[in-house]
């Protein structure tokens, strides 16, 4: 196997293309091109970096031929790495024992059409710490208008962790409409969540609904705090409470002149989500009108 072979070989493996491989390396696709069948050789010190980068030895892409073990004619097919290298495991036939190297996967992919001085789809993908960035971007992290990885930040982030300008969907999330386990945002949705206007198990916020909710303006849940509290177990209002009737009814007209007497207009948008969340519930029967 030539030396252009090898490298082809090695980086078809790592699944990266002609113009990532020849970027990483600070040359042009052209050269790796030329590489590859052998029209050129890459200059010393890029053998040495590319030995680096799939983490095999120089002999290895040096040597043509495959190194013969002890006793053995080495058959064509079979090429043997060097043994002194780390991180390998060992296959077994019943005439030949192989080494072969593990190489950790990495993918990347960049569109050359960009905007704003960004790639316009940025993919980088790999088990080491690698980061996307562009208008869409998708790696281990992510940096974009739109942002999907593990971690990402964006405009419109989809993250286990992220932070999202407009939109944050994930595990523990930072948005200005935030949608997680954990959830932090001007609107925010989820298991225990913290913003203006928030709906979750634990709600906190000036506006809340939830099992548990602490709003400083309008709370409404089965345990509610806030300045007017709406709870169907327990309520606490500074300024207007009230706990469901042993009939399961509220006084309904009540709770909405105390709305519009004491929250400030404007909080009118969140206060009007609040009345439908109170008008919704009367409609199910959970409020008496």
């Amino acid at each position: 196997m030539t030396l252009g072979e090898k490298i082809y070989r090695l980086r078809s493996e790592r699944g990266m293309s002609q113009e990532a491989f020849g970027e990483a390396l600070g040359v042009s696709r052209q050269s790796v091109s030329k590489w590859e069948t052998d029209q050129s050789l890459p200059e010393l010190d890029k053998i040495v970096a590319i030995s680096e980068m799939f983490a095999v030895s120089t002999d290895y892409l040096l040597k043509e031929t495959a190194k013969k073990r002890e006793g053995q004619e080495t058959s064509p097919d079979v090429s043997y790495t060097d043994e002194r290298v780390t991180d390998k495991e060992n296959v077994y036939t019943e005439e030949t024992r192989v080494i072969i190297q593990k190489t950790s996967f990495h993918y990347e992919y960049k569109s050359k059409k960009t905007l704003m001085g960004l790639p316009l789809v940025h993919v980088n993908i790999g088990l080491k710490p690698v980061r996307a960035k562009g208008i869409i971007a998708i790696g281990n992290a992510a940096q974009g208008i739109v942002a999907i990885g593990i971690a990402g930040m964006g405009v419109i982030t989809l993250a286990p962790v992220g932070v999202g300008l407009l939109l944050a969907i994930g595990c523990v999330v930072v948005g200005g409409v935030a949608l997680g386990s954990l959830a932090v945002g001007v609107i925010a949705m989820g298991a225990l969540c913290c913003g203006i206007f928030t709906m979750g198990a634990v709600a906190v916020g000036q506006f809340s609904y939830g099992a548990l909710a602490l709003g400083s303006q309008i709370a409404v849940g089965d345990v509610a705090h806030g300045n007017i509290a709406l709870g169907l177990s327990e309520a606490a209002g500074s300024i207007y409470e009230e706990v469901r009737a042993a009939d399961g009814s509220f006084d309904y007209q009540a709770v909405i002149a105390a709305i519009d007497a004491n929250v400030p207009g404007y909080w009118h948008i969140f206060t009007n989500w609040m009345k439908v969340i109170i008008r919704m519930m009367v409609t199910s029967g959970r409020i008496m009108p």
